[in-house]
């Protein structure tokens, strides 16, 4: 099996030195194990994994002398065969099945991702967007804060699904805000918006670009940006400017707390959202401990002004 392009897909994205070549001898050792069994990549199931595993166990450990190799070198070699499975999925064959996935472990996955799922705070958006000094970074992640796209929606987007919208108020102020198109969540296309922030980042990027690739963020490979180079992306900047890790998604919740907390209409939030029920908004946002004050005396004083 080739593994070079997604070790060098790694180096891109400033993966340590050390981690490239401790995944270079993992699925080295790994493609040996399967033309040893005659069995393609392709073919590979948990099971295949999990005999894998017994066969590590088995080898003779380099330090101690004594057959096995310690938990931790196993549980690498498998995070290093899963993420190569990840890229494979992304760039190739989106069918391709992750066998070091079993239903439990997905389950437990889809579980800490939901847990993940929390707006961020706004001073460590704040450090995180003021800290991007990259154009192509940083009109990506204002995009998602400033539209509350899922991940896949980003990754599907070309420079002529956005446009910019201009109106002229009847005070003479100009209103400017950006629009697009994309095909949401359940295959069905909806639209959406984001603020002149996104607008200008945006125009920015799209100034140091020379090409006539149709997708809006590229790569560094001038390939259309995959959702893993997206997510990779925001980690490098996470740990760049030493803050705690972001997850992609928790931008989208971060983009539903703040507009309900500025009171915005429920109903108009779900349409933003791209959901086809409030309940499912809901669990997208926390109005804070400010926001239920003014609101709660604000009803009272309605309620106090009616007495009679």
């Amino acid at each position: 099996m080739n593994y070079e392009p997604f070790l060098r897909d790694l180096a891109v994205n400033d993966w340590s030195p050390e981690t490239i070549k401790a995944y270079r001898s993992d699925l080295a050792l790994f493609d040996q194990f399967l033309k040893e069994r005659h069995q393609r990549f392709s073919q590979v199931t948990n099971k295949t994994i999990r005999e894998f595993e017994e066969y590590m166990k088995a080898l003779p450990n380099a330090r101690s002398g004594v057959p096995g190799l310690t938990d931790s070198t196993i549980a690498r070699r498998r995070a290093a065969i899963s993420s190569f499975y990840e890229y494979l999925r992304t760039m190739t064959d989106h069918g391709l099945v992750n066998p070091t996935h079993s239903r439990l472990r997905r389950k437990q996955k889809a579980h800490k991702l939901d847990l993940n799922g929390k707006a961020v705070d706004d001073s460590t958006l704040d450090s995180l967007l003021n800290g991007i000094d990259n154009a192509r970074d940083r009109a990506l992640f204002l995009l998602f804060l400033a539209s509350g796209l899922r991940l896949s929606e980003v990754h599907q987007l070309d420079v002529a699904s956005i446009e910019e919208a201009v109106e002229e108020q009847e005070d003479g102020c100009v209103q400017r805000w950006g629009t697009g198109h994309v095909v949401g969540k359940g295959s069905k296309p909806r639209q959406f918006v984001f603020d002149r922030s996104a607008v200008d980042a945006i125009a920015a990027y799209l100034d140091t670009r020379h090409d006539d690739n149709p997708a809006l963020f590229l790569s560094e490979r001038k390939q259309r940006m995959s959702k893993r180079a997206i997510q990779d992306t925001l980690a490098r900047w996470c740990r760049k400017l030493g803050l705690k890790h972001i997850h992609v998604h928790q931008l989208r919740h971060s983009f539903a707390t703040r507009l309900a907390n500025a009171n915005i209409d429920s109903m108009v939030l779900r349409d933003l959202m791209g959901h086809s029920n409030f309940s499912t908004t809901t669990k997208y946002f926390r109005l804070t401990d400010r926001t239920v004050a003014r609101q709660y005396y604000s009803a009272m004083e309605f309620i106090r002004g009616g007495q009679i």
